[in-house]
């Protein structure tokens, strides 16, 4: 997730546990709901002051090498577009493998990274037309227990929070590679209204990053269903099951 798109869908995540609850000292690995992680995913369309403008489908799923994610988003009006993979470890949930390519206008992103004993290495690579591909070499160590940004997608369904919980990680963000420590916290859940229909859905704020998100989380079918982007004019809402991405 590139500049602007970095802004936009927060999408990438690396996690640390500094706390569940005043009480719970729980890991982010023995708190996910081991059958949600077996498959899942959602399809969200992009709107800004309230046209559609694009789309985010993020999924995941489980086999013998760990838990997969993928992420396909596109901005329509900007001509952005991210693919973003990552093997997570089916343990923790710490990342093995990310891999993220970002196109913005003319130029196109490369992130591959390799987390190994501690370390993560690997590149960050920016192509253009006619010009010189800017490349920085990553190769450092790994704060315990971070995960990928992009993770939280599908961190925020499989926790399974209710109103009252908070916990706080560490994520890695790819483009910048970098770590930052965030929290999501659980609420009453609230009536919530979509283009795939009316939901009622627990609301989790995720703040910490700039910008925050609120995210909601439907009761019945533990699916994310809305994603806001704090102080922007920007929502990601559940589509008809036959709706397109475009």
């Amino acid at each position: 997730m590139m500049a602007h798109f970095n802004r936009i869908l927060v999408a990438g995540l690396a996690l640390g546990l500094t706390g569940f609850s005043a009480t719970q000292a729980q890991s982010i690995g023995e708190r996910a709901n081991r059958a949600e992680l077996v498959e899942g995913g959602f399809n969200l369309g992009l709107f800004v002051d309230g046209e559609r403008d694009g789309f985010m489908r993020y999924g995941w799923y489980t086999d013998e090498e760990g838990v997969h994610l993928w992420d396909r988003s596109m901005i329509v009006s900007r001509s952005d577009y991210e693919s973003f993979s990552a093997l997570l470890d089916p343990a923790d949930l710490t990342p093995r493998r990310v891999d993220l390519r970002y196109h913005s206008g003319t130029r196109y992103y490369l992130v591959d990274a390799v987390f190994e004993d501690g370390q993560v290495s690997g590149s960050r690579n920016l192509h253009g037309p006619a010009e010189p591909t800017q490349s920085q070499p990553i190769d450092h160590p790994v704060r315990e227990g971070a995960v990928v940004r992009g993770a939280v997608f599908m961190l925020v369904p499989v926790l399974d929070l209710e109103p009252g919980d908070s916990i706080s990680f560490d994520w890695w963000i790819p483009m910048r590679d970098s770590f930052e420590t965030v929290t999501l916290t659980a609420f009453e859940p609230e009536s919530v209204e979509t283009p795939a229909g009316l939901f009622d859905a627990v609301r989790i704020e995720l703040r910490g990053t700039t910008p925050g998100n609120d995210l909601f989380v439907d009761v019945d079918s533990g699916r994310l269903v809305r994603l806001d982007v704090v102080g922007q004019p920007v929502q990601y809402l559940a589509l008809p099951d036959q709706d397109g991405a475009g």
